[in-house]
Formats: C-alpha cells, structure tokens, sequence
C-alpha cells in the first residue's frame, strides 16, 4: 500500500518522521553528467545503506538516527570485473560490491563528515586531507548563522593539483592525492613532532587546497536534527572533468534538467518500520 503513496507525500511524511524521532534527512544528489556510487561509513549508529548507484539528476534520501557519526563521499569509474567483483578507480572501498564494508581505510577523495545530535549540537565539515576527486557542496537546511552555512568545495582542483600528486586515467587527471597521502611522513602529515602550528608549515598542496577551497577542513556546527543536501558537482561548469575519460560501467548518462527523486523499497521499509514507532 506504502508504494502506491504519491511521492509527494512520501517526502512529506519522512521530513514529519525525521522531526518526532530527532532524526535527520540526507539528501544525496548527483549533478556531474556522469554516475556516481556514494559510499557511506558510520562509526555511531546505522544509516539503512553503506552504498549505492546514483546515476545522473538522481536523488536520493536517507534517515540519519540521532547520534550518528560517519562520513560520506562518492566513488567514480566504478565496474564490474569478468568474475563479477565491483570496483571504482577512485574511491574505491574494497568490498567487491556496490555496497561497502562496515570497516575502511582511507582513500584519496573529498569527504563529508557528520556528526548528528552530537551532545545536542549537529557538526559537520567537507575534508580534502586524504585527496580530491569530486566537487562537493553541502548545505543545512537551518543555515542561520556562521557557525551554521553552507559549505563548498567547487574549483575543479584536478585541473591545479601538483603533477607528482595526480591520479591519472587515459592522461586525464581523474583525483588528486595528499602529499600526506603519498609520502606519509610526520613532516608532511603533520604529525608527531611536527604537529605544533609552528613546526606543520604549508606545502604545495595545502596551499593548492586552502587558496581556492577556503571551507575545507572548516568544522560547522549546527542545530540538532538538522536535515542536509549533499551535492556531487554542484556547478555545472565542473561536469566536463570526466566527460573524456571512457566510462568503465556501462554507457554514460546524460545531465537531466530536474534531480529524480529515488524512493525505492529502502525508503518505503524504513518509512513503514518508523510508523509502527510511533504507533
């Protein structure tokens, strides 16, 4: 019965839930001209998906419970293997599928992390200190204040990031690696004796990152509960950094004009296990 709802109405009632139950709505959306497949690590709680296929103007929303803690970023050029494994050239998890594992390890794209109802305050920030490999911008829906805006990463820093730094694919700078990343040393990762102010000097790199990408690494804290647009590729101008590059999953799909909302059977299951909650 919850399938025949109109959409509309479904939004509405998930927006009602994530209220009564100081949850929050993530809305994920896809605006590079490519396919994205965000993957999502919790540390603190459950979200009801680790990973998935958001293909070009497609949404998609997720309940966060109070409390949780993770971090979410996009994988790109993403296929499967003659034995069926699935894998991405950046971002990739390492699960041999679409969904993710509960454990990770770190790779070289941008980051969101989120911290939902954290001591009664919300946190997030979008981090390059691994690596680069999408434009992201994230936007609170209570954006009243400086401590609590819209956060962007836009430039395309694959066109800027130092040669020795680059993660190529058919020539085409595809991501960009920290020098932390790639030399791991104290030095570089400002760690151990070179963790003071003093002693972690700008490289390169950071210099890359903080001139054009101000907000990174930036921590913003916002109201409890409070729901969050992540956006791959949020400008348009930005969408022709993989357009080159032979796409390794299947053809290429084209920008549509509206985001298409996906309300599969995740969403649907989640909206009906929240109602007998409360019920």
């Amino acid at each position: 019965m919850a399938e025949r709802l109109p959409t509309i109405f479904l939004l509405a009632l998930l927006l009602f839930l994530s209220r009564v139950l100081s949850m929050s709505i993530f809305t994920i959306e896809n605006k590079c001209n490519y396919t994205v497949w965000p993957a999502i690590f919790s540390w603190q709680s459950q979200v009801s998906t680790t990973g998935f296929t958001l293909r070009s103007g497609e949404a998609r929303a997720l309940l966060a419970p109070s409390s949780w803690r993770g971090l979410i970023s996009g994988r790109t050029l993403c296929s499967n293997d003659s034995t069926g494994k699935f894998s991405c050239i950046t971002g990739d998890c390492e699960s041999g599928k679409i969904e993710c594992p509960r454990t990770y390890s770190w790779s070289q794209v941008t980051y969101v992390f989120l911290g939902i109802d954290n001591g009664g305050i919300d946190t997030y920030n979008i981090s390059v200190e691994y690596g680069y490999n999408l434009p992201i911008k994230v936007v609170p829906a209570q954006s009243s204040s400086r401590r609590c805006m819209s956060s962007s990463c836009v430039v395309d820093l694959n066109k800027t990031c130092p040669n020795d730094l680059k993660k190529l694919v058919e020539g085409k700078t595809i991501g960009c690696s920290s020098a932390c990343r790639k030399v791991n040393t104290s030095e570089t990762c400002c760690s151990h004796d070179f963790k003071s102010k003093q002693k972690c000097k700008p490289t390169l790199y950071t210099q890359n990152f903080e001139r054009v990408c101000p907000f990174t690494n930036r921590t913003f804290v916002c109201p409890n509960s409070t729901d969050y647009v992540i956006t791959f590729c949020p400008s348009s101008s930005l969408n022709n950094t993989r357009s080159s590059v032979t796409p390794l999953a299947g053809p290429k799909h084209s920008s549509r004009q509206k985001l298409k909302p996906i309300l599969g059977t995740t969403f649907i299951a989640t909206t009906s296990l929240l109602l007998i909650h409360i019920s």
